[in-house]
């Protein structure tokens, strides 16, 4: 009885582990993080009549259309999280992970009808990751994976 019940906890155990690393974990790294500044060097979302996360919606680049990004049941329902920190306030963008072309995605950014900025990621979507390799806001390279933070400023 005791070879019985050795075997089948021998057999268990192999049947309960795998090696297939596709099971261990997920990363998903993908968010974007903007200073976004006037000509005088001043945060606008620390300046009075500056820019609020309510004022700013995004919309996904997805089979040629833009559709605006909304997603009730997320932390970030729209993609977007106004962030304070020493260094000032910034705004963290979760951009599109659907590709248009290879392994970019673009993302509109809309402060208004008639203001908007593209963001264009590189996207590296292996095993079962997803993670920001490259950055571009209006068709600048504004970020790389060899730099430390994945944040930049640009002037609006």
């Amino acid at each position: 009885m005791k070879k019985i019940i050795s075997l089948l906890l021998i057999g268990i155990l192999f049947t309960a582990c795998s090696d297939d690393e596709k099971d261990c974990c997920t990363t998903i790294d993908i968010g974007v993080s903007i200073k976004y500044l006037n000509k005088n060097g001043e945060n606008l979302f620390e300046i009075p009549n500056g820019l609020t996360e309510s004022d700013i919606t995004i919309s996904h680049k997805i089979d040629n259309e833009w559709k605006k990004y909304y997603k009730g049941n997320l932390d970030y329902p729209k993609g977007i999280m106004a962030v304070e920190s020493e260094n000032g306030a910034y705004l963290v963008i979760f951009p599109n992970t659907t590709f248009v072309e290879n392994n970019y995605s673009e993302t509109k950014i809309e402060f208004s009808e008639y203001d908007s900025d593209i963001l264009k990621t590189e996207i590296d979507k292996s095993n079962s990751n997803e993670i920001v390799t490259k950055v571009w806001y209006n068709g600048e390279l504004k970020w790389e994976a060899s730099k430390n933070k994945r944040m930049f400023e640009t002037i609006k």
